[in-house]
């Protein structure tokens, strides 16, 4: 066959294989109309929890839950921390960020905290992060309760369009809160 009309076949199929993939493509763009106003709101950035010990902290966030770690930080004197988190002077302070994935990075914050006492977290519990267990549900809980973590019951999530799904909480060693779902059919994680 002549190499010009090989050329020209394999062109023509091409083009036919982007027509058939067009639809399957549309379902998952995402809309923007040209009357739709731009966003102008705040982009959020990371949630921070506060510990006493970084490597054990690491072994819930980056073993368990299977987020990646990136490099851990001293926190010098004057750190902004020390004001927003009343952070006494003494105090030695280290930071890590974690991220889920390649577009969920830097989503997360471990702020160390040693050399004074932090208060117990009693009462209403005011902060909590909540994370998709993405099929491992049932693994990250054991393996909470192994670590002899404070685990709460399970409960039903109701959703449309992904089926019946579980939400379950438990705390840290320092009390945050961290609470997982899973649904049979779940989302994929949002873009940051």
């Amino acid at each position: 066959m002549d190499l010009r009309v090989r050329f020209g076949l394999a062109g023509i199929l091409v083009g036919l294989m982007a027509m058939a993939a067009t639809p399957a493509l549309a379902q998952h763009a995402t809309s923007t109309q040209a009357s739709e106003a731009p966003y102008s709101g705040s982009y959020y950035k990371r949630q921070l929890y506060v510990v006493t010990d970084m490597e054990r902290a690491l072994t819930l966030w980056r073993d368990v839950l299977g987020l990646q770690a990136g490099a851990i930080t001293t926190s010098g004197p004057n750190s902004y921390s020390r004001e927003v988190f009343n952070i006494p002077a003494e105090a030695q302070m280290r930071f890590c960020t974690l991220s889920a994935g390649p577009t969920q990075v830097r989503t997360m914050a471990l702020l160390e905290v040693k050399g004074v006492p932090l208060p117990p977290k009693t009462g209403i519990r005011t902060t909590g992060a909540v994370i998709n267990a993405n099929g491992r549900l049932a693994e990250i809980i054991g393996k909470a309760k192994a670590m002899g973590l404070t685990v709460f019951g399970p409960r039903v999530l109701a959703s449309v369009g992904q089926g019946d799904g579980t939400e379950q909480g438990f705390l840290d060693w320092d009390g945050n809160v961290i609470v997982l779902y899973e649904y049979p059919k779940s989302d994929p994680p949002s873009v940051r």
